[in-house]
C-alpha cells in the first residue's frame, strides 16, 4: 500500500512538473480589489480607485502592472494609472447599468536596477468585472 502511494506521488510530480506543483502550493497570482462602485450621477463628478496586488507575495511592489479594459468606459469617464492603482473619473453622460471588465497583467519582479528575479507566479494576469450604475438626477 505504501509503495503505491509513493508511485502515485512520483507520477503526480512527473506529470505536473515538480517546480510548477510546488510553486503553486502557495497561491501567488495577481488580484484586483473587490470594489463595489458607488452609484454615479450624470451631473456629478465621479471617482473610484481599483487596486491591484499579488496574493501571498510580500514583494508585490517589485512588479510592473499593466491595466486594460475589455470594453470602453461609459462616455464622459476616463482613467489614469498610478502604479498599482487605476482610477476611473469624470462625469458620466448617459444613464444606465454598465459592466466594466478590467484586466491586469504583471511582469517581474524587478529590483536592484531592474534585474529580473527567478520568482514564478501561478498566474500573471487577472480579470474582474465591476458594475457601474449611472442615474439621472432627480
Amino acid at each position: 500500500m505504501k509503495a503505491s502511494r509513493i508511485l502515485l506521488l512520483f507520477f503526480s510530480f512527473t506529470l505536473l512538473g515538480c517546480n510548477d506543483f510546488l510553486e503553486c502550493l502557495v497561491d501567488r497570482r495577481p488580484e484586483l480589489s473587490n470594489e463595489q462602485f458607488p452609484i454615479a450621477n450624470t451631473e456629478s463628478y465621479y471617482y473610484v480607485d481599483i487596486r491591484a496586488e499579488i496574493n501571498n507575495e510580500p514583494r508585490d511592489d517589485d512588479y510592473d502592472y499593466f491595466f486594460e479594459f475589455t470594453d470602453p468606459l461609459p462616455a464622459g469617464l476616463d482613467y489614469f494609472v498610478n502604479y498599482r492603482t487605476i482610477s476611473i473619473e469624470g462625469t458620466p453622460e448617459e444613464p444606465g447599468t454598465y459592466r466594466i471588465t478590467l484586466n491586469v497583467f504583471v511582469d517581474g519582479p524587478f529590483r536592484n536596477g531592474f534585474v529580473e528575479d527567478n520568482t514564478v507566479l501561478c498566474e500573471y494576469s487577472a480579470t474582474k468585472t465591476y458594475v457601474l450604475i449611472v442615474e439621472e438626477p432627480n
